[in-house]
């Protein structure tokens, strides 16, 4: 028995997120399992490093799945699977790795990216990124931000149904070229809606909004889904996974 850890790109704007469900059969999990099944000839379980909602993209998902001994090089897997995968779907690399390696539990480090138009609409990147179509007060955003820096419960960042919430977040770094502002978020994990719902409430700062403080309450007063922005998916990547 064999491990193999998978990098995989996509595009998911035509996608209703990564993970399989039971009745919607346009996800990205079931297309890589499905030409996995059409290789190997039997059915194989992918593990994902994580879930992605339906429009969300990803620069860099991690996936990976335990097999009998094959009989080609695991290097070569990536071309195998591209050449039968839909063309929005992208198996960068694949190799052999640690049978401890697991794509979700071994994660230590999670980034998010999120992109946000400023300028004027943007018909043919519409899938790509938010069309917010204003200016943005990055100061004020990169102030809010640094409160949502460290272990925290995000409850009220977030619409999961779990209820361990306390995650880390290691930094948000926010940028802006030309009319894009980037909003990269690190951290140990995260939970439904997270990412979109803290870059939202970074958007209601500079809007005027939200204040700090009203940050601050929403950190320190838990209630699912209380900070109520939550940004399209279309605007964010899994960026990268660390292990």
């Amino acid at each position: 028995m064999i491990n193999i850890k998978a990098i995989v790109q996509y595009d998911g704007s035509s996608y209703s997120g990564w993970a399989r469900q039971k009745t919607n059969h346009n996800t990205i999990q079931e297309k890589i399992e499905d030409t996995l099944q059409l290789i190997f000839k039997k059915k194989i379980k992918i593990e994902g490093s994580g879930r992605t909602d339906a429009y969300v993209h990803a620069l860099g998902q991690v996936f990976s799945f335990k097999i009998d001994n094959i009989k080609f090089n695991v290097k070569k897997l990536s071309k195998i699977l591209n050449d039968k995968l839909p063309s929005n779907i992208r198996i960068i690399k694949a190799c052999e790795c640690d049978s401890k390696f697991h794509a979700r539990f071994s994660v230590k480090e999670k980034i998010y990216l999120y992109k946000i138009n400023t300028g004027k609409f943007d018909l043919f990147n519409n899938n790509y990124i938010f069309n917010y179509n204003h200016k943005l007060n990055l100061t004020k955003m990169k102030q809010a931000a640094k409160i949502l820096v460290g272990q925290h419960n995000f409850l009220s960042f977030s619409t999961s149904e779990i209820n361990e919430t306390i995650r880390t977040i290691n930094y948000i770094k926010i940028s802006k070229t030309k009319d894009i502002v980037k909003v990269l978020v690190s951290g140990n994990g995260f939970l439904r809606n997270m990412v979109r719902m803290i870059v939202g409430s970074l958007i209601d700062v500079s809007e005027e909004k939200k204040s700090l403080t009203d940050i601050k309450k929403l950190l320190e007063v838990n209630k699912k889904g209380s900070s109520i922005t939550k940004l399209p998916g279309c605007g964010l990547y899994l960026y990268k996974v660390k292990y």
